[in-house]
């Protein structure tokens, strides 16, 4: 099965463009057992785009998928995912088959949610109906101006990591701004990372002399049992610094 790009779509419309207690969720369902892997993700990011030195808010991203095998890093597989009947957060419902794609679940309003994420789910024969609370917050991050403005790709780089928290991975890579999209390896890091690393051969996937975007997501993961599978409630925070100088 193929993975979807979901994080391309991000950078397209950009260039177009301390853990609380939950309440249990109303529907917990399924038998005896521990559960392992990821079923699931329900997911609200806000963040901000750094351009030279203005930071603005940029559009909320909100997203819900449910797939029938475990889930490879939180990320959707196409063929694998649900019908969950509707789902809404905080009132809004989101589009079923979001991006073309059968069973995702997006938020075309784009819109800022404030917690707790009251997620409501009517349900299908696939997945039964519940509803859940998340009231975990956004991780925060202020520690952007380490981000130099132009990097010599030739040996690595590497770019401090400071001045975040309330994140249990970070998700980096950089992807060119103009003409055909393409992008570093997404790296997945856990264990509260200090430095984000690039080798010379990722980077050359994109190669000197070309304009970029560094995105650095922030994700708080909160994964409850629900119908007998872990479904995780996350929250995310982004930041693209656009305009990085490839030398």
């Amino acid at each position: 099965m193929k993975k979807i790009s979901i994080l391309c779509i991000g950078l397209l419309s950009l260039i177009a463009c301390k853990k609380t207690e939950t309440p249990a969720p109303t529907n917990t369902g399924g038998g005896g057992g521990t559960p392992t892997g990821n079923y699931a993700v329900f997911s609200s990011r806000k963040g901000v785009i750094i351009t030279n030195t203005l930071v603005s808010n940029q559009s909320n991203f909100s997203n819900a998928y449910v797939s029938n095998t475990p889930l490879i890093n939180d990320d959707p597989l196409v063929g694998s995912l649900l019908d969950m009947g509707a789902v809404s957060l905080n009132g809004t419902t989101f589009q079923k088959n979001a991006y073309g794609v059968q069973y995702y679940y997006g938020d075309s309003t784009t819109s800022t949610y404030n917690t707790p994420h009251n997620w409501i789910i009517s349900g299908s024969t696939a997945v039964p109906s519940f509803s859940f609370s998340n009231t975990t917050p956004y991780p925060i991050y202020t520690g952007y101006s380490a981000i130099a403005d132009s990097f010599v790709i030739a040996s690595g780089i590497s770019i401090p990591l400071t001045n975040y928290s309330g994140a249990d991975m970070v998700e980096v890579y950089f992807g060119t701004m103009t003409g055909t999209s393409i992008t570093t390896t997404i790296q997945k890091l856990t264990n509260n990372p200090t430095t984000l690393s690039f080798t010379a051969s990722d980077l050359s996937t994109i190669g000197a002399g070309n304009t970029v975007a560094l995105i650095i997501n922030f994700y708080k993961n909160n994964v409850q049992v629900i119908n007998g599978k872990n479904y995780n409630f996350r929250t995310g925070y982004e930041v693209v610094k656009t305009n990085i100088k490839f030398k």
